[in-house]
């Protein structure tokens, strides 16, 4: 069941399947069809009434593909050019189906197989900085802040059903929120 302040959250950031497909020539059930087969992502948000959320940049990517034929190769040669050549292809897969279960959605401003590496790098750097502080180092100090901002920067604030969808706090509760209150001087 969705609060008042989820509702509010999501309707203000997400769009309806047929509010994005304006203009475009695809139908929302011929996209439904697709996502029904694992070839687009699913909405990221599902409202209690069944109305579908999705990203305002959902078809981005497909449109950067050149389609949705091309979209997966897309997806697959762009997160390795980002990862890395010896990236396997296995940690790959693992980040398409979370990209097409519309997970990213919730915590990115805009979704790609780039900005999903790098959130992911982030959330693991800064937690092995936070698990260690070691606040009298500048070079600590510099890197947290560093990080804090660039994944402020990619990330969502995210819905407040968010934290119970994903288990408890989210990315930016743990690495945002949460270092700017016990470290206040290093983002003075």
């Amino acid at each position: 069941m969705l609060t008042p302040d989820d509702l509010r959250y999501i309707r203000s950031q997400f769009s309806t399947l047929e509010a994005l497909c304006i203009g475009r020539g695809e139908q929302p059930a011929a996209v439904r069809l697709q996502i029904r087969d694992r070839v687009m992502p699913a909405p990221t948000y599902v409202l209690d009434d069944g109305t579908e959320m999705f990203p305002p940049d959902y078809f981005a990517l497909v449109d950067d593909a050149g389609g949705v034929g091309e979209l997966r190769a897309s997806f697959f040669e762009r997160y390795a050019r980002a990862a890395g050549p010896r990236t396997p292809e296995s940690e790959i897969t693992v980040e398409w189906e979370a990209y097409l279960s519309g997970v990213y959605g919730a915590c990115l401003v805009r979704v790609s197989p780039e900005t999903i590496y790098e959130k992911e790098s982030l959330v693991k750097s800064l937690g092995a900085r936070l698990a260690e502080p070691r606040i009298d180092d500048a070079e600590w100090r510099r890197c947290v802040r560093r990080d804090v901002s660039r994944l402020d920067e990619l990330e969502r604030e995210f819905a407040p059903c968010d934290r119970q969808r994903f288990g408890g706090s989210v990315s930016r509760d743990r690495l945002i929120t949460a270092p700017r209150a016990l470290y206040p001087d290093l983002f003075a």
